[in-house]
């Protein structure tokens, strides 16, 4: 289970996630690329053995166009990891509406595990929801979103993976996103417990195990991370993401060097 969601600031645009997970310990593994940058994702998200994960796609990303997109849980069924459509998203995508299209164009040949995405770049903000080979995308007239694990457009189901934790969590986000300016309004979003231990920074069923902000700048983007709850590792590092003119192999070394992780070495 994750909170996900985008903001535009007066400096430039936010996207976050905070990734919760079946064990209350995680590794992540990278994926830099001179056109992108992923962190993978897990079809084995609820797995308790990490000698056992499964990755594919991207849990959340940025390209070197400045479009980031991420994605979130809703319910396990039958069909292809949805991590892989925000892969194809930044893959694919130069800006948002090119993203979801690219989405489209894969849900069309096959059907995804239910999620939710969350897409921004300079001029859009949008959310994607996946229904295996349903779809749902919003171009959002405000200048912020959140979500959760359930499907707002489209609708909450019984069957959803989670039914307890997503509508409070989602409540939450988006009233404290309603008075957010800065990135540190959304460090204090990722590190509250508006609903105690099932808050937004989780230690029920399901824990926080990273906490991440992209942030664009102008050409650049930035990685604001911390591993583990973000109520108890609130000192995150701050790295910049080398894309485009700013990715060598020497780039790529220092930032998996400064990671949170003990996972293997980036792939290149």
């Amino acid at each position: 289970m994750c909170t996900t969601g985008a903001l535009r600031t007066d400096t430039g645009y936010l996207l976050f996630k905070n990734k919760d997970f079946g064990r209350a310990n995680f590794e992540d593994r990278l994926v830099i690329e001179e056109d992108v940058f992923g962190i993978a994702g897990v079809e084995t998200w609820a797995g308790t053995d990490p000698n056992l994960d499964r990755f594919s796609g991207f849990s959340l990303g940025a390209n070197r166009h400045g479009l980031l997109c991420c994605d979130s849980n809703v319910r396990t069924v039958p069909g292809l990891n949805y991590d892989r459509l925000t892969e194809i998203a930044l893959r694919e995508g130069a800006d948002v509406p090119s993203g979801v299209a690219a989405v489209e164009r894969a849900m069309s040949r096959e059907p995804y595990i239910w999620a939710n995405l969350v897409l921004i770049d300079q001029s859009h903000v949008a959310t994607v929801e996946v229904r295996g080979q349903q779809l749902k995308a919003t171009l959002h007239p405000t200048d912020r979103v959140a979500r959760s694990n359930h499907h707002v457009e489209m609708g909450a189901t019984p069957e959803d993976d989670d039914t307890v934790t997503t509508g409070p969590r989602l409540r939450s986000a988006t009233g404290r996103l309603r008075n957010a300016r800065r990135l540190r309004n959304v460090f204090e979003l990722q590190e509250s417990h508006d609903q105690g231990d099932s808050g937004i920074c989780n230690h029920s069923s399901y824990d926080t195990v990273y906490s991440y902000v992209f942030e664009r700048r102008g050409a650049s983007t930035t990685l604001h991370v911390t591993q583990g709850k973000p109520c108890e590792n609130p000192e995150r590092q701050a790295m910049g993401i080398p894309l485009g003119p700013e990715w060598s192999p020497g780039a790529v070394a220092e930032f998996q060097d400064a990671y949170p992780s003990t996972r293997v070495p980036a792939v290149v």
